[in-house]
């Protein structure tokens, strides 16, 4: 028997059907979580290496604009964009955008049931995103901070050599992703937030970080990844032409070579990138590594492999180590000329037949000097007079000289040695030395604090503390010490006189004060006036020492807050 339906009935069921069609269907998408090793970063990708970047498309600006205002529901119909595309489209705008730390790189996204086109995506956003504006301020003054360092006068060269050393200089390697404690490869920073703010961080946070800054400086540069050396880098444009820069793989700092920098990576031509300098420091095509660009251009190849040391900028000429010699470059017609053969050796062990291949020096220009380091020696040059001069000479049996960093204080510098016992060691033992002024070590309160002291000044603090005691008062008189020599590091005790008061402290009187006082006379000068008429009663003061010691360092802690201002 043939069923036959109403037309009533066919009218509702093609209502239904329309109602169906016309309701979105949600698809949830979710990138993997966050691994305890480095995670694989999707190549960028476009139709052709010369048809333009995917990063530099409407879609992909809209979309970025739109994830850092934290929209949760993103409308993307008007580009009709497939679930592939949108995918490709998230995941290259987060392993790219280093602005977008605070996402987690899922989302899920709506479109239309029997149609591709994604209509809306919604990222997936912390729970404190009420905080994302005051995370993005910060993260936007500490790299303020590093952009402001860059003199705008600079050539685009002399800008992407600045942020590479910079940041080889200034950051460190997360080593944590090597750990096999799970709650320390937890922690690994991967983002370019948390390597501004910790100090290190693995491939990932120096190419978004890397990325990041030379875009702000109207640089183009791009992220490269590889997947099978689980690794990512950066690709850069100067003039016209593209090429790779590695800064992981040329950070040497992080291993203890304070103020050097390698450039075996830098400015370097995919064929050249791919032969590498050194056992295991080649980046393999073979292995998957994907450009969104080629870099044919072979222009810096090989020029830079013996560069040690960053490049320094001066005002009338830029500096570096290169291949043991103080050089000068023009980047103009990409050209080394030697100032200096530096003839530095790094013996092995103290062997004066055995040597350490390689220089281990830092450069650096501070008050119209070039600084660097020898295995026991610091170096000066200075470029107006060509006079060079040896600073310092440095004796010890804890180790060799294997590079070094230096930070001016008024009108001093000071050097910070990296002291080893081999370059092997990654062991390192701070040394510090200063020119031109005294290295004062202070122990107050417990505290110790470093300042300098020029010559000819005594280091001392003419006035009284005011502290509220209610046993003594307490004057400052003078320190024990003065400096003797220049470049002599010594520590310098505060001395003190301890006038009475008439507050007995737990109801001891005057006379078990005094005793108090005189148990004290080898660590502190005091004076005994308006004692003599004290009580003749003497009391025992069992707590005497422990008392002693609780109310000096009381005076000490005060004392350090007047003179450094400090809480």
């Amino acid at each position: 028997m043939k069923t036959v339906f109403s037309p009533a009935f066919r009218r509702i069921a093609a209502l239904l059907l329309l109602i169906i069609l016309l309701v979105p269907l949600v698809s949830p998408f979710t990138a993997p979580a966050a691994e305890t090793e480095e995670r694989e970063i999707p190549a960028l990708a476009s139709s052709s290496p010369d048809d333009g970047l995917i990063t530099e498309s409407e879609v992909y600006q809209y979309l970025l604009s739109e994830v850092l205002k934290c929209k949760t529901d993103i409308d993307i119909a008007d580009y009709e964009l497939d679930e592939k595309e949108v995918g490709e489209l998230f995941s290259t705008l987060f392993y790219s955008e280093a602005e977008l730390f605070f996402i987690t790189g899922g989302y899920s996204f709506t479109r239309y049931q029997g149609s591709s086109v994604v209509r809306k995506i919604s990222p997936e956003y912390p729970e404190n995103v009420e905080d994302v504006p005051t995370l993005l301020a910060e993260f936007h003054e500490l790299t303020d901070a590093i952009l402001s360092q860059v003199d705008p006068a600079l050539s685009d060269w002399e800008k992407v050599a600045f942020i590479h050393d910079y940041i080889a200089l200034h950051f460190d390697y997360d080593h944590r992703v090597e750990s096999r404690d799970e709650e320390e490869r937890a922690n690994v920073i991967y983002d370019a937030y948390g390597m501004l703010k910790e100090g290190i961080g693995v491939c990932q946070a120096y190419s978004l970080l890397v990325r990041y800054l030379l875009r702000r400086l109207g640089i183009e540069c791009e992220c490269v990844s590889c997947k099978e050396l689980n690794h990512e880098w950066n690709v850069v444009k100067l003039d016209g032409s593209w090429y790779h820069m590695d800064v992981t793989w040329d950070d040497k700092d992080d291993k203890g070579f304070y103020g050097q920098v390698s450039h075996e990576f830098f400015l370097a031509s995919d064929s050249f990138f791919d032969a590498g300098v050194g056992p295991d420091r080649n980046h393999h095509s073979e292995t998957g590594w994907v450009s969104p660009v080629r870099a044919t251009s072979g222009r810096f190849d090989e020029l830079y492999v013996g560069v040690t040391s960053p490049f320094v900028f001066t005002p009338g000429a830029i500096y570096a180590l290169n291949d043991g010699t103080l050089s000068t470059y023009d980047p103009e017609n990409d050209r080394f000329d030697t100032v200096l053969d530096l003839n530095l050796e790094w013996h092995t062990f103290g062997d004066p037949f055995r040597v350490w291949s390689g220089t281990y020096a830092g450069l650096w220009y501070l008050n119209g000097n070039l600084y660097w380091n020898g295995e026991s020696e610091v170096w000066s040059y200075n470029p107006e007079t060509g006079t060079k001069a040896r600073v310092e000479r440095y004796h010890s049996l804890s180790g060799t000289i294997f590079g070094m960093r230096a930070e001016t204080e008024g009108c001093t510098t000071r050097f910070i040695l990296a002291l080893m016992r081999d370059p092997n060691s990654g062991t390192v033992t701070e040394a510090v030395r200063t020119i031109d002024g005294y290295l004062i070590t202070w122990n107050v309160g417990g505290e110790t604090t470093e300042t300098v002291c020029m010559p000819g000044d005594v280091p001392r603090y003419d006035g009284s503390l005011e502290l509220a005691s209610n046993v003594f008062d307490y004057t400052f008189l003078q320190w024990n010490t003065t400096p003797r020599a220049a470049s002599k590091p010594a520590t310098y005790v505060a001395m003190f006189r301890m006038d009475r008061n008439d507050v007995t402290l737990d109801g001891k009187t005057l006379r078990e004060q005094y005793r108090y006082l005189y148990a004290a006379e080898l660590y502190l000068p005091y004076s005994s006036s308006g004692y003599s008429d004290a009580d003749e009663t003497v009391g025992e003061l069992n707590d005497m020492v422990s008392a002693y010691t609780e109310k000096t360092d009381a005076v000490n802690t005060a004392f350090y807050r007047v003179l450094f201002g400090e809480e």
